[in-house]
């Protein structure tokens, strides 16, 4: 039972507490509880269990030759993914080589093949792999409201509306009476008491404070310490759910922000856990350097460590101890925004990570910029174009299911709207691109990725020879399609539904203005406002007004050409026009229909893309 010496008063507030059940407010306030669960060796296991073996197997997970994932008990031998498939089996000779799953030239479905698979004529596909990862995050949603996809195998978890219940729940001084609460009020004491009638206990390692005994219960404080001690229960309840359904080991990290829950997650490896209470940070951060944070990676990590770890690091290039504790004890803010050319943005972010106050929010959408099928070729495997068509299959089919499992992860319909080919040969890269009506059946998608992707091919193949002194693209060294510009299709009728939707509320007002005011029905043609439920996208590359009006382009031009259309200064009409009222056109009746169409395909597009 853990121990409390409670402060005189709590530094805490009940808007505090009381943020942590709002999901926009729980990751900032001072109270959050972030996880992040990673899945050990994630391949790995997923083979152990296709496979049905144990978790003392040793397995490895293939491509052709090379590694690519290294169960934990093969590692005990000395494996690691830089050995060869050859130098493996001499270090464990009982070791289990399990390939991916491969598309076979050709053909548009993956496959697990009893024979090993050649790169000449297959492709890996990583979907297995995906599938078992939407698994997981629907057991995750289902336990917790707000849910962040890092990887393929891990993920984020914003615990606030959990850890709140619990805490309403289990402690009757605050739940006796919520109508009383005032938001600036400290939260009440704690006491052993309150604490030994929750039955609560710590749930995995607690990284100790520098003057704590690593083997004692750590101390309760103040309320900071009773979420995170909740917390660490909520993580190792979905840790256990998910072993008892999908059968995956997990390790996990707890904290207040996700950069702490991220770095903890990794700490103690194998399926582990480690929690990090706010008062022993700057004993965990001290473990770590700079750029193990994965937002200080790249050229921004270079900046940083040149600007402030100089001399901080060895000729050898040896990382001196606690990077961390330096740069939060060497430098304030100012300091910081002076040594990055006032970039108070960059300043502030290093501020908040060497303090492990970096609250960033849990994002449970997918924001999905593209999606990639590619191959690299060997020899002369992609010769003509006949080779490549057969790849296309490959490619349009993976991408296609991905579309399919997409739909089922995000519960939304998306589709592309861009389509891009990419090739490499001799060393030189070039893509082409074109434009796509968003199709939403599958079987349509797949012809019309197929078509384009043909004519692509052929566009780009004169333009290569065009812009390459009469060098064309074969053998081909990669291909790639790669699909983008997403639209979110739900709701999303064809065109024809919804013209005829359109039309028929059009006719049906019309008729209502006719009862209504007496007026002869081609005049009413004028007057007739459409009024619909509109639904908000975002903007279309002009795509749906072409596609209402092109059946009607040419004839439309050809009427305008013969048409009076003056401004709307002109009061004037005759039996045979009227004045339009949204542009001021005169318009011959006999186009008013076609005139009336183009106005609302305009107004349509304004309403569904804006």
């Amino acid at each position: 039972m853990p121990k409390v010496e409670s402060v005189q008063q709590s530094k805490f507030t009940y808007k505090n507490l009381l943020d942590l059940n709002d999901p926009q407010k729980a990751y900032a306030s001072p109270l959050a509880v972030i996880c992040h669960v990673d899945v050990n060796a994630f391949f790995a296991q997923y083979e152990q269990n296709r496979l049905n073996l144990g978790r003392d197997d040793p397995v490895v997970c293939l491509q052709w030759n090379s590694i690519i994932a290294v169960s934990y008990a093969a590692r005990k031998f000395g494996i690691s993914r830089m050995d060869s498939l050859q130098s493996a089996l001499q270090k464990c000779p009982k070791l289990v080589a399990a390939h991916t799953a491969v598309f076979k030239k050709g053909e548009p479905t993956w496959k697990y093949v009893d024979y090993r698979p050649s790169p000449a004529n297959h492709k890996v596909s990583l979907d297995p792999y995906r599938r078992e990862s939407r698994k997981m995050m629907r057991l995750f949603r289902s336990f917790c409201d707000l849910v962040e996809k890092a990887s393929v195998d891990e993920s984020f978890m914003d615990f606030g509306r959990l850890v709140f219940k619990r805490v309403v729940r289990l402690f009757p001084e605050i739940s006796n009476s919520p109508e009383k609460w005032k938001t600036t009020d400290k939260l009440p004491s704690l006491t052993q008491e309150s604490i030994q009638r929750t039955g609560l206990h710590w749930k995995g390692f607690v990284v100790p404070k520098e003057d704590e005994d690593e083997q004692m219960s750590p101390v309760i404080h103040d309320w900071d310490d009773i979420v995170i001690l909740i917390g660490s229960n909520l993580a190792w309840e979905i840790r256990e759910k998910l072993v008892n359904t999908l059968n995956y080991t997990t390790s996990a990290g707890v904290g207040r922000v996700k950069t702490l829950a991220k770095l903890a997650s990794g700490y103690k490896k194998p399926n582990a856990q480690t929690v990090v209470r706010d008062i022993a940070i700057p004993e965990f951060l001290a473990n770590f350097s700079l750029d193990d944070f994965w937002s200080m990676g790249g050229k921004t990590g270079e900046l940083v460590s040149s600007r402030l770890l100089e001399g901080r690091i060895d000729d050898e290039g040896e990382k001196r101890s606690n990077q961390i504790g330096y740069i939060r004890d060497t430098y304030s803010l100012k300091d910081l925004d002076d040594k990055f050319d006032h970039d108070l943005g960059l300043a502030q972010r290093v501020y908040k990570i060497v303090r492990g106050e970096l609250a960033d929010p849990i994002t449970s959408r997918i924001d999905l910029k593209s999606m990639t099928s590619n191959k690299i070729f060997r020899g002369k495997a992609v010769n003509s174009a006949k080779d490549m068509f057969s790849w296309f299959d490959v490619f349009v089919g993976e991408l296609v299911l991905r579309l399919q499992d997409l739909d089922e992860e995000d519960e939304r319909i998306r589709r592309p709207t861009k389509l891009t080919l990419i090739i490499t040969s001799s060393g030189i890269t070039k893509s082409k691109q074109m434009t796509l009506s968003p199709a939403k059946e599958y079987d349509q998608i797949t012809k019309k990725l197929t078509y384009s992707s043909h004519q692509l091919l052929t566009d780009l193949g004169e333009s290569w020879r065009g812009k390459s002194g009469g060098m064309t693209m074969y053998p081909c060294q990669r291909g790639a399609l790669e699909i983008s510009g997403f639209k979110d299709l739900r709701g999303f009728h064809t065109i024809d539904k919804l013209m005829s939707g359109i039309k028929t509320v059009e006719h049906k007002k019309q008729h209502e203005q006719h009862e209504q005011h007496k007026l002869p029905a081609k005049e009413s043609v004028a007057s007739t406002s459409i009024h619909y439920e509109s639904r908000k996208r975002q903007k279309r590359d002009s795509g749906i007004v072409s596609l209402l009006i092109s059946g009607r382009k040419e004839k439309q031009k050809a009427h305008e050409a013969k048409t009076d259309c003056t401004l709307s200064g002109e009061k004037k009409t005759s039996e045979d026009s009227y004045i339009c009222p949204e542009c001021g056109k005169r318009v011959r009746l006999n186009v008013a229909i076609e005139h009336k169409d183009y106005h609302l395909a305009i107004r349509l597009d304004t309403e569904l893309n804006h």
